[in-house]
């Protein structure tokens, strides 16, 4: 089996330095603050539709279920089904007992 290996690329962000302070604080620093950077991010980009669920897992660097159940513990849905959807499906199942 073929594995690929991939690149990392690093990305930096500055921050006030009293925000510095608040994080150290709460003990967000070193790579447990870059963690929670990442689900944060990925949590932020998949409520707004532009990540997958499983884009949004690795960015996080967690499993697929793992994501799901950081999801539902942010209260995001993990699937949208709108009443527009419902409506559909109730139209489809009505064809289909016909």
């Amino acid at each position: 089996m073929k594995t690929s290996t991939k690149e990392m690329v690093k990305i930096e962000m500055n921050f006030a330095p009293d925000v510095v302070v608040a994080m150290q604080m709460i003990g967000l620093h070193g790579d447990r603050l870059e963690q929670e950077m990442k689900k944060a991010t990925a949590i932020d980009l998949f409520r707004r539709g532009l990540l997958s669920t499983g884009k949004a897992a690795e960015l996080a660097g967690i499993s697929l279920a793992d994501f799901m159940d950081l999801l539902m513990a942010h209260d995001v849905p993990v699937v949208e089904y709108t009443i527009e959807d419902y409506e559909k499906d109730m139209k489809a199942l009505e064809r289909l007992e016909q």
